[in-house]
């Protein structure tokens, strides 16, 4: 059992009848002296046994003391907290992560990425993807079966602006991939719009075909996707990112997914057709959600639409069957073929295999999504699909932006009064993902000039994933280049420095033949102390990853883990200490590793143990 919950389900005995009337909690104090953990368990119970919380604490306190737990001392502080310090020679710290359906496995969908074909991929795209792997392989630690798919929106109006591009504009820009190709020609087009010197018409014309299927703008629609597609699964690549299966929309149209989900909705009381007003000839889902007074914003929220009255297909309305699908709702299944030895595609001259099924579907997709997120959760449960609809869970991010300096130095005109630089695709402003890992190795080369080029390519990585990574999902980044490249602070290359750091101590220990065996705790410096106390929050905020679906959380405690361990290293010698200092340090230094590992593992970081 963790070190928290024993104490929890001590404090829960010990609280008697009343246990079941409150919510006990633990936390760290900032100050040792306060302890390694603290509860306000008694005041909690004064308000619910009407009696005074110092006496309640002082009870508790005595009945803890008769319980067979690792604690040196339990102190009462008014009005009645309860702290307890922690014997930590009793706690197996480097024990592994508690693998939640380790016993009753549960698969999970993560979609992540799901750029559109029309071009190279850009940081905000790699701040969805980072986000999305790092949540695989949080699940996957916790027991899970994790499935990965990467969605293809291949009959959307961005692949139909790429091809029109294709067909009616030029760059002479030199490019190396045709991704980069398709970045200029897709601003070109978007100014001639702009102009009026070309009609949008062409480019409706060119989704009708692509919607159509099977004729010639269709297929050439198809291999532009495809191409697309497979350089940004090279570009993740880089990053160690990879997926299971790519989804293609047209698979889900082709294989009439929509039909069958089509005749579920219908037995519903929330999807109807509408017979008047602006959306007549409409099928649509009311969402029951309040609305303004505004027509159009009432429109908009009061009433999705699924079907158009012409008969064509809402995105909504394709994800909803692709949900259903996802939770083996539907009778109808894809065809597959492998693309390459780890990854399978959709495909409608494919074969049979075993893919969706979930228990549980995860989706990262900008918060500019989340209505309609809603709305497919909405429909899950309209019709009769409760658990599923309640294991559907979307996790939005907020958007990557630029700093003035990053922006200066990608040569974008800036202004003196604007400080961070929105991207927009259609006016070519951004950074694609192969320029930001050449910028990035430049910025660390200024920023750690001794490194050689392996170790810049490791500092290029970390430093990149971290900062995707660091901040909550739902806060807009200002990315800059050399905030994200410093040697100190909280940024992937620290975590790599700190962990180079503790194994070269480890290193010059062994050479010493300094054990670790035998180690004792009992006369541990505040500075270790701080860092036993860090190192036995592990499984709770891990746990809490899982849960709120927050990648920041691995960030935050590896950081801090990081600071301790170097205040650590500037207060407490390990080599020149006397014997049972040197076993303990010995130890810390080893179980610091160990951790960091745990932690580049999850957050998808490269690392050396020599830098």
């Amino acid at each position: 059992m963790q070190l928290e919950q024993q104490l929890s389900k001590a404090i829960q005995d010990a609280a008697g009848t009343y246990s079941d009337q409150i919510q006990i909690e633990l936390e760290q104090p900032a100050q040792l002296i306060h302890g390694d953990y603290s509860t306000n368990v008694a005041m909690k119970l004064a308000r619910v046994a009407k009696k005074n919380p110092f006496e309640i604490a002082m009870d508790l306190k005595a009945q803890l003391e008769r319980k067979e737990l690792p604690i040196n001392q339990v102190d009462v502080v008014r009005p009645g907290f309860i702290n307890f310090f922690i014997d930590w020679d009793q706690i197996q710290l480097n024990e592994a992560t508690v693998n939640e359906w380790a016993t009753n496995p549960r698969k999970v969908v993560v979609e992540h990425t799901s750029i559109n074909p029309n071009k190279s991929a850009h940081i905000g795209h790699l701040r969805n993807a980072c986000i999305g792997d790092t949540l695989v392989r949080i699940h996957q630690l916790a027991g899970s079966e994790v499935e990965v798919h990467n969605y293809i929106d291949d009959l959307g109006n961005q692949l139909a602006d790429t091809v029109t591009a294709l067909l009616h504009t030029e760059s002479s820009k030199p490019a190396a991939r045709f991704g980069d190709y398709c970045w200029e020609i897709y601003s070109s087009l978007n100014q001639a719009y702009e102009a009026n010197e070309l009609s949008t018409d062409v480019r409706d014309d060119i989704l009708h075909k692509l919607e159509a299927g099977n004729n010639s703008i269709a297929w050439l629609g198809y291999a532009v996707a495809d191409k697309l597609a497979s350089e940004h699964i090279e570009e993740m690549g880089q990053f160690g990112i990879d997926y299971d299966l790519l989804v293609w929309e047209r698979d889900i149209v082709g294989k009439g997914f929509w039909e069958e989900a089509f005749e579920k909705l219908k037995q519903t009381d929330v999807f109807f057709k509408q017979e008047s007003g602006p959306q007549a000839g409409c099928w649509v889902i009311r969402t029951g959600e309040d609305v303004e007074d505004d027509l159009e914003e009432s429109a908009h929220l009061a009433d999705k639409i699924l079907v158009r009255s012409n008969g064509v297909l809402t995105y909504t309305a394709k994800d909803i069957a692709y949900h259903m699908w996802k939770f083996g709702l539907l009778e109808r299944n894809f065809l597959y073929k492998p693309k390459t030895n780890e990854l399978w595609t959709t495909n409608a001259d494919g074969i049979e295999a075993e893919f969706g099924q979930a228990d549980a579907v995860i989706n990262v997709i900008d918060y500019r999504q989340e209505y309609p997120q809603k709305v497919v959760k909405q429909a899950l449960f309209a019709a009769g699909y409760e658990e599923q609809a309640n294991q559907l869970h979307h996790v939005p991010y907020g958007v990557v932006s630029l700093s003035k300096q990053t922006a200066k130095r990608l040569g974008l005109e800036v202004q003196a009064d604007k400080d961070v630089y929105a991207m927009s695709g259609r006016k070519g402003i951004g950074i694609k993902i192969n320029d930001l890992i050449t910028e990035m190795k430049q910025a660390v080369r200024v920023q750690s000039p001794q490194a050689n080029e392996q170790t810049v390519e490791t500092l290029t990585f970390a430093a990149i994933r971290y900062n995707m990574l660091r901040y909550n999902t739902t806060s807009d980044i200002v990315f800059d280049l050399d905030e994200a490249t410093q040697v100190t602070g909280n940024t992937g290359i620290y975590l790599v420095y700190t962990y180079a750091r503790a194994n070269s101590i480890a290193e010059k220990a062994e050479g010493a033949n300094i054990s670790a065996d035998g180690a004792s705790f009992a006369r541990a410096a505040d500075s270790e102390r701080a860092l036993l106390k860090h190192l036995s929050g592990w499984t709770t905020t891990f746990q809490k990853a899982v849960h709120t679906l927050e990648p920041n959380l691995i960030c935050t405690f590896a950081f801090e883990l990081a600071s301790l361990y170097n205040r650590f290293y500037s207060q407490c010698p390990v080599l020149k200490a006397n014997e049972d200092e040197q076993k303990r340090r010995v130890l810390l230094t080893q179980l610091v590793i160990q951790k960091l590992e745990d932690v580049f593992a999850i957050l998808g970081l490269p690392s050396q143990k020599k830098i």
